[in-house]
């Protein structure tokens, strides 16, 4: 029982401190306010692990997900354009925890990627990632939100930092 309390007690010291944000470098939230309007990587939202790497963040693997990325980095998640994704591309993810939230679009959780300039932040390929529509949870360089989704995402570093692009949608549908 002690053993189970100092580790409650651990973890929640540790959590915060991964957690933590970083400074802004892209844009305000104002960037992402038309999303729906972006391109739509997933034509259909998509449940389960695609890629073998989401365990219980985004909702885990019951919830339903559509990923969407601006004009500016849409040629290279067609693969009409060669990787990496440009400066200002941005991609986001609505997760719903459910069918009924989905048809209903009722509160979808906003996790979002913005491609930074060349050198901004190498640790996280030059990518911030954003929780939230507000945009005020961000992470880059070596800041907790930063190392927590780059640990991750370092897995697809091969297709900068992004796992699911249209090609590897059209595969894996």
């Amino acid at each position: 029982m002690k053993l189970k309390l100092l580790t409650i007690i651990g973890l929640l010291g540790i959590l915060p401190a991964c957690m933590s944000t970083a400074p802004q470098l892209g844009p305000d939230a104002s960037a992402w306010s038309n999303y729906l309007s972006w391109y739509k990587v997933t034509p259909e939202a998509t449940t389960g692990d695609p890629t073998g790497f989401l365990g219980s963040v985004h909702d885990g693997i019951r919830a339903y997900r559509q990923i969407y990325v601006n004009t500016v980095g849409e040629a290279v998640n067609r693969g009409t354009q060669e990787m990496p994704y440009p400066a200002g591309t941005i991609l986001l993810k609505e997760s719903f925890n459910n069918a009924a939230a989905l048809a209903e679009r009722r509160n979808p959780d906003l996790t979002i990627m913005v491609k930074l300039a060349a050198g901004q932040s190498p640790a996280t390929g030059d990518w911030e990632y954003v929780m939230g529509a507000d945009g005020a949870r961000r992470g880059s360089g070596d800041s907790g939100l930063g190392a927590f989704c780059r640990n991750c995402h370092l897995f697809a570093a091969a297709t900068d930092y992004n796992f699911i692009n249209s090609a590897f949608y059209e595969r894996n549908r």
